[in-house]
């Protein structure tokens, strides 16, 4: 795709460039102990996978790697 298909035209000189506008609450979604580990739980069930998981409930793979990470290392008492 190249730059003049991105760009509108208009009646000035300067062409109008394409952006994105982004809605929502702008902030990060909070999730309760008792969510975190019922979705976490659901991540180690058979024939799961993270991606699934992660998208079932709208964000990404990443932070359920990051919530197990948390989770396996509570349980074996190694962070606070």
């Amino acid at each position: 795709m190249t730059v003049s298909e991105l760009t509108l035209k208009s009646s000035a000189e300067e062409p109008v460039r394409r952006f994105e506008v982004f809605t929502g609450a702008g902030r990060r979604r909070e999730w309760a102990p008792e969510d975190k580990a019922r979705i976490v739980a659901e991540s180690f069930e058979r024939g799961a996978t993270v991606s699934d998981v992660a998208r079932r409930h709208a964000f990404s793979p990443q932070q359920l790697f990051t919530w197990r990470r948390r989770s396996a290392c509570r349980r074996l008492c190694l962070c606070p």
